[in-house]
């Protein structure tokens, strides 16, 4: 039973910054490490929640473009696991309702136009990328970073 394997061994938790778990050390050094990366960061689940409840607890307002980046590019993620799903004007709108600037909007609108899914995945893709900039070049990504290390940091060694 690998249970039983669990039952003798300690596993330290230190609650997460903002409050909403508690989480092993070993998660959070892992998750720090991803932050090397925006892309990676952006590409593990437990880490993209994070930093979205990161940016939320620190908001007074409206989402900002971080944000918003970052609700666009986890929908584009969504669209593109739908493979079977035929992708249309509505799909289109629900970014633009997240926020997908302008020139995005055109370009996808084209490609959704022309009924391959090649060409709206490329499209998907080129908006991920321009979020994932966008995350990288904002206060919030560099602030959550450092929000991780300091919690590191008062781990007790």
């Amino acid at each position: 039973m690998a249970a039983c394997s669990y039952k003798n061994k300690a596993v330290r938790l230190i609650k997460c910054f903002c409050g909403c778990s508690d989480m092993t050390v070993e998660e959070v050094h892992r998750i720090y490490t991803l932050t090397n990366s925006v892309h990676e960061t952006l590409l593990d689940a437990p880490a993209t929640k994070l930093l979205s409840r990161f940016m939320e607890l620190r908001r007074s307002g409206d989402k900002n473009e971080a944000e918003q980046y970052l609700e666009i590019y986890e929908k584009c993620a969504e669209f593109l696991m739908e493979e079977q799903r035929t992708f249309t004007q509505d799909e289109v709108d629900e970014l633009v309702d997240l926020g997908l600037p302008y020139d995005l909007e055109q370009d996808l609108s084209r490609r959704m136009l022309s009924g391959q899914r090649t060409e709206i995945s490329l499209g998907l893709y080129r908006i991920q990328g321009k979020c994932r900039n966008e995350i990288e070049a904002s206060n919030d990504f560099r602030d959550f970073r450092n929000a991780i290390l300091e919690k590191m940091r008062r781990v007790p060694k």
